[in-house]
């Protein structure tokens, strides 16, 4: 096995809930970009999830890759950026890789390929053994850690999540192997919450799932939070289409509508309750599940 050569990742399903059963780890899922590192005689390189070179952007991690491993490897894990306790902040990242490359992390967790032997049919937690292995003693310092998994209860293990204002939790079966695609030997669980917000658009472009714009109610103003998808049923969201026709207006209360040609501006006062990652400025992964009547 060529290091240098991308290989697709391993994609994990999204589930409502962990699994359980001693046929299943649980690893807290690190809010950051998918990135995979290849060693290979003294160099490294890193790739994006989609197998663009960005090595140029995670010097310092990569120098650091180069200290600690000194065989040919592939990694695959999550480039993050911590806060002060520790917690994955995706909003700081894309900032972080361009002005503090120094305050980046790359946590490791599956070993593709070692020593130019394509390593993807053993056992999960073999692969994984090698990994822990081939990186030693955790050092607090390095920019190159290993992501340390949870064997018993997967609901436990969310629930101590949640306390912990983290992401999520993915779950790996033990004895699977490194498919790339979509898996359902990978399956992750995120951390949501629902909250109230009024409608002040909605797009629905083309070849694309239509989706609201939403705002959240100050004492003063509107201040607009990020789109979501309705998951409603059908008969539900025939008359929430209904309705946000009968409201469009001409201008948006808020500057969202600037320079967003797909965007149809209506009058605030259609309320929803909306699903969303937990802990974030701005909505992300935003479902509405229910319409709240005026």
């Amino acid at each position: 096995m060529a290091a240098g050569v991308f290989i697709p990742p391993c994609i994990p399903t999204l589930v409502d809930k962990p699994p359980e059963g001693d046929a299943w780890t649980h690893e807290i899922k690190y809010d950051g970009y998918r990135t995979q590192i290849h060693l290979s005689g003294g160099k490294a390189r890193a790739f994006t999830r989609n197998g663009h070179d960005w090595s140029p952007k995670y010097q310092t991690v990569l120098s650091d890759a180069r200290d600690l491993v000194r065989r040919d490897a592939i990694l695959d894990g999550e480039m993050v950026v911590q806060d002060q306790t520790g917690r994955s902040d995706f909003k700081k990242l894309a900032s972080a890789i361009r002005w503090e490359n120094a305050s980046l992390v790359f946590y490791a967790f599956d070993l593709l390929g070692l020593d130019g032997n394509d390593i993807r049919k053993q056992r999960c937690d073999d692969r994984r053994q090698r990994l822990r292995d081939l990186l030693g003693d955790r050092r607090q310092s390095s920019r190159l850690q290993f992501s340390d998994h949870f064997e018993g209860s997967g609901a436990k293990f969310f629930a101590e999540v949640e306390l912990l204002d983290l992401e999520g939790v993915v779950s790996k079966r033990r004895a699977s192997i490194y498919r790339s695609g979509d898996s359902t030997d990978w399956k992750k669980t995120k951390v949501y919450t629902t909250g109230e917000f009024v409608v002040i658009g909605y797009e629905r472009k083309r070849g694309a799932a239509p989706s609201l714009l939403l705002a959240e109610e100050t004492d003063t103003t509107l201040h607009y939070v990020g789109r979501a998808i309705p998951a409603i049923a059908q008969a539900r969201r025939d008359e929430l289409w209904q309705a946000l026709e009968y409201l469009h207006t001409s201008h948006f209360a808020t500057p969202i509508g600037a320079g967003n040609k797909a965007a149809v501006p209506v009058q605030p006062v259609l309320k929803v309750m909306a699903k969303h990652l937990r802990g974030e400025e701005k909505l992300r992964h935003a479902t509405v599940v229910e319409i709240l009547t005026p």
